[in-house]
């Protein structure tokens, strides 16, 4: 007797014994079980998993001598010829071959006719969506409305080819892509069958190879049992194989990953000597800085991509130490390659530059580690918590809401202050002191006041920025350059705005001004004054840290006046 493949010979004879889709076998043996059996069905879904199978189960369990019943029982002769696919009443049509109008309309024919021995004539439709244009219209009529012996099952596996209007006449059932962790299981369950030993991570190879694809895992399954051997290795089941080792993905990565370019490049010509396809192992690289992202980001106990614990812990092992800015970039910079590493007519010299490329990809940090390292750099201690607004004479007594200005007939500072109106509450605004407050003062309202405008007005805050802050009579001013730009922006709505805000960031806050004035030149001292801040501000450990991080140079230095 001639050999028969492990995809035929372990081929489910029943709803239960179907892998991986009791979504679809449960609603079937609840319609037999109810009497509620369509008169077409439409199974879809990839290669592999299933879709004749059930057909073949379903003819079985509608003309098998119990039934119709959910469970067949595999003996009758209905269940039998069935199941070697010499059923006179089962007609197995492979619609590729078969596509032309002509064939339908024999089809159709056949229909007509009571079944020979059979309950119901049952006809599987394989790869239906192969039909002509033609063919599918000649099929409408006879799948809307056929006899009542008469069964259809569609099986195709692009089911968006398949006519609207033969879909609409048919009870769908998509089939799904098998997890690695589910075919690994069922691979260990058919080798111990077969009575042989593989190693748990080699079943796993082979569940991931078959992409979802029981019958896939099945035929590589096969192929390494053709060696006659009943106990292999897992290097022997991989050079068996012909795939790419994981061993030198996993090499691969961590030399890249530490700028190993000596490393990298050996491990390339290892792969190239061994006859591996270079595609592959390029796609194992994406692959495994994916899976080095998604272990590092992803929570405790969570399946990713049907990998087993101890590959997770392994993934989370080698990715400790590794921002996920670097991974993402490394990830980037190989997806971008891969259209050019796909069309080039030498694939390994594109293989060798993109690494070598992501061999100088330096540690990206986050966000938050860079103000980190340039706090700890600077001895910068984090900003305390805003507190309310403190007036310019050193009060802590809230303001009173902001009201018109003041008049500029101001008593003279020799005479005592009036007694105030008991209509009236006292009034807490900054007290005048001749020239104003110490800029250093109003400098820092400013700053704070810019900081919470640049929240919802960038663009305001920015030109805000080029002006020189002084209190005057209780308002704070803002002396902007005597420009063009300076005119738009010297407004009495971005006064009110401004007069808000401030009110919002301290209680009772103090009215805003805006003005066009020249800034007042600063003595030569204080020009001397900057230039030695200046001439140090290159050297401070902060600026120094900032430029290597973000591989910059100093265009300009700007010390803050007054400090």
């Amino acid at each position: 007797m001639s050999y028969l493949v492990l995809a035929r010979k372990h081929r489910p004879g029943a709803f239960a014994e179907v892998v991986g889709q009791e979504h679809i076998t449960q609603t079937l043996a609840g319609a037999i079980a109810a009497g509620r059996v369509a008169h077409a069905f439409c199974f879809t879904g990839p290669r592999g998993v299933g879709k004749t199978s059930v057909a073949r189960i379903l003819a079985k369990a509608l003309n098998c001598e119990q039934g119709p019943t959910a469970s067949p029982c595999g003996v009758c002769h209905h269940c039998r010829e069935t199941e070697e696919g010499r059923a006179v009443d089962v007609l197995e049509i492979d619609a590729a071959s078969n596509s032309r109008v002509e064939d339908v309309r024999e089809l159709r024919e056949a229909i007509r006719y009571r079944p020979q021995a059979a309950r119901y004539r049952v006809t599987i439709l394989d790869e239906v969506h192969m039909l002509s244009k033609a063919a599918f219209n000649a099929l409408l009529k006879t799948l809307e409305e056929p006899p009542d012996h008469a069964v259809f099952i569609l099986a195709t596996t692009d089911v968006h080819k398949v006519p609207l209007t033969i879909l609409s006449r048919c009870q769908r059932y998509d089939f799904r892509r098998l997890p690695p962790k589910v075919l690994a299981a069922h691979l260990a369950a058919v080798t111990a069958g077969e009575e042989v030993k593989l190693p748990a991570e080699s079943l796993a190879l082979l569940a991931r190879e078959a992409d979802g694809s029981i019958r896939d895992s099945l035929s590589l399954l096969d192929q390494v049992l053709a060696s006659g051997r009943r106990e292999m290795t897992h290097a022997e089941v991989v050079e068996l194989l012909g795939l790419i080792d994981q061993e030198l993905v996993r090499a691969c990565a961590a030399a890249l990953l530490a700028g190993q370019a000596g490393e990298v490049l050996d491990l390339v010509a290892r792969v190239y000597a061994a006859g591996g396809e270079m595609q592959a192992f390029y796609g194992a690289l994406q692959e495994r800085f994916r899976n080095l992202a998604a272990a590092q980001a992803a929570p405790e106990g969570v399946d990713l991509f049907g990998l087993t614990d101890e590959e997770i812990a392994e993934l989370k092992a080698s990715a400790a130490g590794v921002s996920p800015e670097t991974l993402h970039e490394m990830f980037d910079l190989l997806a971008r390659s891969e259209d050019l590493f796909r069309r080039a007519g030498q694939p390994r010299l594109v293989m060798e530059m993109t690494l070598l490329k992501l061999c100088q990809v330096r540690p990206v940090l986050s966000l938050e580690a860079i103000i980190a390292g340039l706090t700890q750099a600077g001895g910068v201690a984090p900003a305390p918590p805003r507190p309310a607004f403190a007036p310019p004479g050193g009060s802590t007594a809230p303001m009173a809401p902001a009201g018109p200005a003041p008049s500029p007939a101001a008593p003279s500072q020799g005479a005592p202050p009036a007694a105030p109106a008991t209509a009236s509450p006292p009034s807490t605004a900054p007290a005048p002191r001749g020239g104003g407050q110490p800029p250093a003062q109003a400098q820092a309202a400013q700053k704070e006041l810019l900081d919470y405008l640049a929240r919802s007005e960038p663009i305001l805050c920015a030109r805000l920025g080029q002006g020189q802050a002084k209190w005057d009579e209780g308002a704070l001013c803002l002396y902007l350059p005597g420009n063009g730009l300076s005119a738009e922006i010297c407004t009495p709505d971005n006064e009110r705005q401004l007069s808000a805000l401030a009110a919002e960031l301290w209680p009772g806050g103090p009215a805003v001004r805006l003005a066009r004035r020249e800034a007042p030149a600063a003595p030569e001292r204080d020009r001397q004054a900057e230039a030695q801040a200046a001439q140090g501000l290159a050297e401070h450990p902060a600026v120094q840290e900032a430029m290597e991080v973000f591989e910059a140079q100093v265009v300009a230095l700007n010390p803050v006046r007054g400090q």
